[in-house]
């Protein structure tokens, strides 16, 4: 009897840790109820949904949690899967918590050593063309050059990237946070701060060398919700990205489309059929990161105010 029980409660312990998945920031793909388990209650609660007992699904983000297969619907093919796992005859669910970042190849030149000259200015904290406020008055930033800014043809292509900037007297790392209209190729307009670590402040101008490198961060990607966002409309910005972002697409109709970067740093595109877009970002280095927004203004809405959310995923060192 003894070694029936314990046997029992092995299979007890193995089927409760095989119901627990890795959670993300947009929640555990299958617990529809959001209890930190994924068991046959989860299962009822959707199968109530799909056959219209209920209007709404408890989960926060019921696009991530319910959609087991990753298709963006919602339907039987999803209570199968989620049946399935529960009855553990599969391990896990075809979508992934977080997806594999991918690549496809960098950017020309993208890690090359640009030599120009430095200036530097104490603007740039706020207002600056890159829209990254608020900026902390602790931070080393720069306003980098039109050429640079726009390289690759693409606009604010490296709005938001960080720059190992090296002088006479020696090096340091900044933060592009505004276009330095008038300055030549290469050039940069540092802050103070940056300015005096590798060279002398009396000297207003000196000659530098420059390259991208990976931003200290430790957190995922973030998200800019432009204000005036509607579903007609929609202006997105990507923030905290370890190296610059000059791709996005949003996947619609059954294909991705390209989004347009502006020079104010954002993606647009018109005509949103969802408030929970899925996207693609891709880095200069050619890695392309798949995540969900959640959550964009719905049909009739618009966002008054700017606002952020958080991502699911980031790029690799």
């Amino acid at each position: 009897m003894k070694k029936f029980l314990c046997l029992f409660l092995i299979v007890i312990f193995i089927q409760t840790f095989s119901f627990i998945s890795t959670c993300n920031e947009q929640g555990l793909i299958g617990d529809i109820n959001e209890d930190g388990i994924v068991n046959s209650i989860d299962a009822t609660i959707l199968k109530r949904f799909l056959l219209g007992v209920i209007d709404a699904l408890p989960a926060k983000n019921p696009i991530w949690i319910a959609d087991t297969n990753g298709d963006e619907i919602i339907n039987s093919t999803d209570y199968v899967i989620l049946t399935r796992y529960i009855l553990n005859i599969i391990d896990q669910f075809p979508k992934k918590e977080v997806s594999e970042p991918i690549n496809v190849g960098p950017y020309p030149d993208w890690d090359k050593v640009r030599a120009s000259y430095a200036t530097y200015t104490g603007s740039g904290y706020t207002g600056g063309a890159c829209l990254l406020d608020p900026i902390p008055l602790d931070m080393e930033i720069t306003a980098l050059n039109p050429y640079d800014y726009n390289i690759y043809d693409i606009e604010a292509a490296l709005a938001g990237a960080y720059l190992e900037v090296t002088g006479e007297k020696g090096s340091t790392i900044v933060f592009v946070t505004d276009l330095y209209p008038e300055g030549g190729d290469g050039a940069l307009d540092l802050c103070p701060t940056s300015f005096d670590k590798i060279g002398n402040m009396a000297d207003g101008r000196i000659d530098i060398s420059w390259r991208i490198v990976a931003a200290p961060i430790d957190k995922n990607v973030s998200y800019r919700i432009k204000e005036g966002t509607s579903p007609s409309w929609i202006a997105i910005q990507v923030r905290d990205h370890k190296y610059p972002v000059l791709k996005m697409e949003i996947y619609q109709n059954g294909q991705w489309h390209n989004m347009k970067k502006m020079f104010w740093n954002h993606f647009i595109y018109e005509n949103v059929d969802t408030t929970i877009p899925k996207i693609r970002i891709t880095d200069i280095r050619g890695y392309v990161l798949t995540d969900v927004i959640d959550s964009l203004p719905g049909l009739g809405e618009i966002a008054e105010e700017a606002y952020i959310v958080p991502g699911n995923v980031q790029f690799p060192d």
